[in-house]
């Protein structure tokens, strides 16, 4: 500054908030910082501050009439300020002429957008007026307050009137506003905000009435507690017994969405379905749904039901609740449901097939994510494992690592571990395209440990036990791999293997056929591999199961010196896989001879369409770079944990320590813990050794 005070960029940004820029209140700000001791105290800085005091009120107050004063004083309470909540702070009208006019006197109020409806006063000028509010009237303040409370509930701005019930200390105003309507506002991406407010409520307050137990409730999930979750439904689900009908409605209706929120930390997709539908079934109560909070939550409770019926792989019943879903989010502005419902929409186009279009949607989450900073909530881990299935199967192999390591990372903030394993499985299948299959052996053995007491949802199941098939065919175990393709389309959901629990329906297995059929052909039961890969060919939609199961064919085809029919199946392959950019089958089948069967094709095609020329041409490309991938060093002989791969991925940068732990919210010892554990696995000893080290073995 140009007084002398020197002080550090983060106080001189704090004080040019605090002014507004006001020149004379930046005077007064040095003046206040013109001693040592009162730098270290700049933070205390306020409009009641004697110089600033004194200022303001000759020369803004003083002059003005006591009216207007009045004006002043009570919708100071307020951070922003508009004429309909300014005549409710002081029972008269005329506000927005009252408003305008401060404006145009400069009298430190400040017009926010070009309609003028809300107004902010100079954050100075609020110290001081709210200071003489407590000193003239201290009744006046709290009651100003609620007042404030329930215009801004009324007007959906939920963390507003939490505010400013917290700020009149009417702990039993907050636990009405949170069941009536707030609930879902904090449990979205405004939670930390919702925490911090919730935290004032003193503690021995929480244990007064239903509200206020529903209200630690809220703020242990936000913790993660999740025990402590359970521990004050249940309390406030039996002070419900104390309760009047007509004030029972609001608290059973937030209850209901416990239980929904209770079945996804449980992890339990059937519980999640009943849920949903109880709560949807209570929604459509004419007097239920003229309950406050009633519209935030039809949209969450269509969203729910939607994920547990994909994972349950009841996918054309779930893409009609998700959408509704969207529709209902954009009203109520629940964007993070908006998240969670395009991920799983997007998941139901992969698994139809469909890879543009499961890939547009999930690039329409991905925006939204990024721009809102929300690369770690829960609700993105969908979208990065489609995505990152997405780019496995057009063989952009580090793109999908990349995804991958995203959901892992926004994975520890779910309590619902269900899409878990479908990550784990989506990266041992990576392993396996880039010929580690040490790797993903593994990792699947792992996984297998992990789930040997869980029971997973069906879809997730049949992934994980495709890829554990994929792996059996990888290492030679043919029979294992078949014993186990046809257990899943025996007996879907069989008894005693969580993980070979797959789905019923024709869609849900054509991928299982599909890898049966591989398996038998491995064993040299070429007319069963041919009766299974017939209808697949014929009448599945899904065109990556398709494209697969046409140069399965071609590879039956070459085996028995069938060329005509062979380069005719490829053909189909190609013609399929070109416009949705399907390349991995063609780069980790057939042991070289998808590569051989392209070069004949390619030397046969004299007037081929230049986008199949193309498209031949880069899958010839990917297979070289597959082959040259393959030949990477083996895999290490103790792996890296998941916080160890994510930290690695980050030493890879130029970030230093401090702000690696402040990316993933750790300590910075724990950032060097982690690092020590990838230096001893990588037999290396700094950081740029382990850097080289890991490009070498394809970690990063």
């Amino acid at each position: 500054m140009r007084s002398g005070v020197d002080l550090p960029p983060e106080l001189r940004t704090r004080i040019l908030d605090r002014t507004d820029g006001w020149a004379a209140g930046l005077r007064l700000a040095a003046m206040f910082a013109a001693t040592t001791t009162q730098i270290d105290r700049i933070e205390e800085f306020t409009g009641t501050d004697a110089g600033v005091a004194e200022y303001l009120f000759d020369e803004v107050l003083a002059a003005m009439p006591a009216e207007r004063r009045r004006f002043l004083l009570r919708t100071s309470t307020a951070d922003r300020i508009c004429a309909d909540l300014a005549d409710l702070l002081t029972d008269r009208g005329g506000s927005q002429g009252e408003l305008e006019s401060l404006v145009q006197s400069n009298a430190f109020v400040v017009a926010l957008g070009t309609d003028h409806r809300w107004f902010r006063y100079h954050p100075l000028l609020v110290d001081l007026l709210r200071h003489r509010l407590l000193l003239d009237e201290p009744d006046l303040a709290p009651e100003l307050h609620r007042r404030a409370a329930r215009w801004f509930a009324g007007h959906g701005e939920a963390i507003e009137a939490v505010r400013h019930a917290v700020r009149a200390q009417d702990w039993q105003l907050v636990g009405e506003l949170m069941v009536n309507g707030a609930a879902m506002r904090a449990l979205s991406a405004e939670r930390q905000a919702f925490a911090a407010l919730l935290a004032e409520i003193p503690a021995a307050e929480l244990y007064s009435s239903a509200e206020l137990r529903a209200s630690a409730a809220i703020a242990c999930f936000i913790a993660h507690d999740y025990a402590g979750f359970s521990n004050h439904v249940a309390h406030a689900r039996g002070m419900l017994n104390e309760r009047g009908e007509e004030s029972r409605r609001s608290l059973e209706l937030f209850l209901c969405v416990t239980d929904l929120v209770l079945s996804r930390v449980q992890g339990s997709v059937p519980d999640l379905i009943v849920a949903a539908r109880q709560l949807l079934r209570r929604l459509s109560d004419p007097e239920l749904a003229r309950l406050p909070a009633a519209p935030t939550y039809e949209a969450p409770a269509l969203s729910n039901l939607g994920v547990g019926l994909v994972w349950s792989a009841h996918t054309d019943q779930a893409e009609q609740a998700l959408r509704e879903s969207m529709g209902l989010a954009t009203a109520t502005r629940t964007d993070l449901t908006m998240v969670n419902s395009l991920g799983y929409l997007a998941l139901i186009e992969w698994e139809r097939g469909d890879v543009q279009a499961a890939h547009d949607v999930a690039a329409q989450a991905l925006e939204i994510i990024e721009q809102r900073g929300w690369t770690e909530h829960a609700q993105a881990i969908v979208v990065y494992l489609v995505l990152a299935r997405i780019e496995l199967e057009r063989n952009h192999s580090e793109t999908a690592q990349i995804f991958i390591h995203a959901g892992l990372a926004a994975e520890r903030n779910d309590p619902d571990r269900t899409p878990y394993p479908a990550l784990r499985a989506t990266e041992a299948r990576l392993w396996l395209a880039a010929g580690k299959v040490d790797r993903a052996e593994n990792l699947m053995v792992s996984l297998g440990s992990e789930l040997k007491d869980r029971t997973i949802a069906p879809l997730v199941g049949r992934w994980v036990a495709l890829v554990q098939a994929e792996v059996d065919l990888a290492r030679g175990r043919q029979d294992a791999a078949v014993s186990r393709l046809r257990s899943l389309l025996a007996v879907p959901g069989a008894a005693g293997d969580a993980i070979a629990q797959a789905p019923g329906g024709s869609a849900g297995l054509d991928e299982v056929r599909l890898c049966l059929a591989r398996a038998e052909q491995a064993l040299g039961n070429l007319t069963v591999a041919e009766d299974i890969l017939l209808p697949l060919r014929d009448q599945c939609p899904n065109a990556v199961i398709k494209a697969r199961a046409w140069l399965v064919t071609a590879l039956l085809a070459d085996s028995q010196r069938e060329d005509h029919r062979a380069l005719a199946a490829i053909d189909q392959a190609l013609s399929i896989a070109e416009p949705e950019d399907i390349r991995r089958p063609f780069v980790a089948l057939g042991n070289g001879r998808p590569e051989a069967l392209l070069r004949h094709r390619l030397q046969l095609w004299d007037g081929a369409e230049p986008a199949a020329r193309r498209f031949a041409d880069a899958l010839l490309e990917d297979i070289g770079s597959a082959d040259r991938i393959a030949a990477v060093p083996t895999p290490l002989d103790e792996p890296l944990t998941d916080r160890e791969h994510i930290v690695l991925s980050h030493l890879a940068t130029l970030e230093t320590n401090d702000e690696i732990a402040a990316e993933l919210f750790v300590s910075v010892n724990t950032v060097k813990a982690h690092a020590r554990g990838v230096y001893r696995k990588l037999a290396v000893h700094s950081r740029r050794e382990a850097v080289r080290r890991a490009r070498e073995l394809g970690l990063i």
